[in-house]
């Protein structure tokens, strides 16, 4: 069955789980961290220990089916690792990594992801926004 692999149970993997879970789509959560793993599977949740890095660890958490992988995790060059793994086993399963860094992104879509969320884009978004929001407020206007 198509599910959704997450790896990393950080604020972004819990953000993915919960609406998954609200919109009624399977996932499994791939965690490092043992007491994690404990707590999520007490829950109910699908969960492997391991390293999304290592190839047996992706098999066990279903990357023959899965439909997206979901690269959550705060290690960057983990997650380019992780990527290049997936994308080897199976280059159909979607690819989404978290980086900080807009170079490591690049990296990532190399290894094989086919989609990157930047730390340092989305902030340097995020301060555009609110800056373009305050001026419309006050009036004071911001060319493009």
């Amino acid at each position: 069955m198509p599910h959704v692999i997450i790896a990393g149970f950080g604020p972004g993997g819990r953000f993915v789980a919960e609406c998954l879970k609200k919109a009624g789509i399977p996932f499994v959560l791939v965690e490092k961290n043992p007491e994690t793993v404990r707590t999520q599977a007490a829950l109910g949740i699908q969960v492997i220990q391991g390293d999304v890095t290592d190839a047996d660890v992706l098999q066990r958490a279903g990357i023959e089916t899965a439909s997206v992988l979901a690269l959550a995790i705060p290690d960057e060059q983990a997650a380019i690792r992780a990527a290049a793994a997936a994308h080897a086993i199976r280059p159909e399963v979607h690819i989404i990594a978290a980086t900080r860094y807009t170079s490591s992104g690049f990296k990532a879509l190399q290894a094989g992801a086919d989609e990157v969320i930047v730390a340092e884009q989305a902030v340097a978004r995020e301060f555009r926004d609110r800056i373009r929001a305050f001026m419309a407020r006050n009036s004071l206007g911001l060319n493009e």
